[in-house]
């Protein structure tokens, strides 16, 4: 836990430099301090569908979850024979690597996702600038709608 503490602001710190260019290529100045409490927005909201409004949380919690025991579990869970044949020591040994592989794989899936969220975001962010925000939100809820299930 303690070093997926530590870790958390540099990985935070990541995936904010990510949606601030994500701004840039959308035309916005990430400098500007309205695009950056943009960004907190994003990274706190997810996309701007309400439905993923927990992805921050759910960021944070997988990252402090990734603890030995939990990795242990997960080799017992996932490899049975792997677990008994490494033995204990071995295992215990490998909880590292395999915490920072894990690691870097929440990584890496949560910055794709807050890149493709902050480029729908900022998208609609450059679109409401040209045609108004009602517009924008009209389509938006529109198409992100569930779509409605008929008999055939």
């Amino acid at each position: 836990i303690a070093t997926s503490v530590a870790e958390l602001p540099f990985t935070i710190t990541v995936l904010l430099h990510a949606i601030r260019r994500e701004a840039a290529r959308a035309g916005f100045a990430p400098d500007d301090p309205w695009i950056r409490a943009e960004a907190l927005r994003t990274f706190g909201s997810g996309s701007p569908a309400s439905a993923d409004d927990g992805v921050d949380t759910s960021f944070l919690s997988a990252r402090l979850t990734l603890t030995g025991p939990a990795l242990q579990k997960l080799i017992a869970t996932v490899a049975p024979r792997l677990a008994a044949t490494l033995g204990q020591k071995v295992a215990a040994q490998a909880v590292p690597v395999l915490g920072a592989v894990s690691g870097a794989a929440l990584n890496a899936a949560f910055l794709r996702y807050y890149r493709e969220a902050a480029a729908i975001r900022f998208a609609l962010l450059r679109l409401a600038e040209q045609h108004g925000a009602g517009p924008v939100l009209a389509g938006f809820a529109a198409a992100t709608e569930a779509p409605k299930i008929t008999r055939a």
